[in-house]
């Protein structure tokens, strides 16, 4: 009867210590990502500096319909840098605002609730300049992000339209029915 108490309380602590790891395994990688972005705000103003001038240097392409579809990429990957470095920027602004919990409840938020928590942090301490930080990264961020999008839709129909006119047999045409 004693050893089964053993074995009892063995399991229990058992269970509880695997409860406890797997418990702190998200914290020490939260722990982790916070320090990242707090490291990382050395060097995210020089990648968006790369970024605005890749984006500068697509505007030409961009005009030409045959370089569409290479702009369009570039400019996918430059929203890509903008709205990852939002998010890192907003991390850090948390985690140094609100700490641990404030960053926690941001990340749960489907993962992008830290923009807003960093949105809600820079209002309530006044720090109007990571206020507009934000803003301007957000702007360019989901600008670029349509930009690309209508780039490559443009392209892909520059594409469809060619391969039309090369091999007009196999073109299919459909039009709407009455009911439409």
């Amino acid at each position: 009867m004693l050893v089964n108490k053993v074995r009892e309380i063995r399991g229990s602590a058992a269970g509880l210590l695997l409860l406890l790891l797997i418990l702190a395994i998200p914290i020490l990688f939260l722990l982790g990502l916070a320090e990242f972005s707090v490291w990382a705000l050395n060097w995210i103003p020089d990648v968006f500096w790369i970024a605005m001038v890749l984006c500068i240097a697509m505007v030409p392409l961009a005009v030409i319909p045959a370089a569409r579809a290479i702009a369009g990429a570039a400019y996918g990957m430059a929203s890509f840098v903008f709205l990852a470095g939002l998010w890192l920027y907003s991390l850090a602004f948390t985690y140094t605002e609100w700490g641990m919990i404030g960053m926690v409840l941001g990340v749960l938020v489907a993962g992008i609730g830290v923009v807003f928590t960093a949105i809600l942090a820079a209002l309530f301490s006044g720090s109007w300049a990571v206020l507009g930080n934000v803003a301007i990264l957000i702007a360019l961020g989901l600008g670029t992000r349509f930009l690309a999008r209508w780039l490559n839709a443009s392209a892909q129909e520059r594409l469809v339209r060619q391969h039309m006119q090369e091999h007009p047999s196999e073109a299919i045409i459909t039009q709407p029915s009455r009911d439409d």
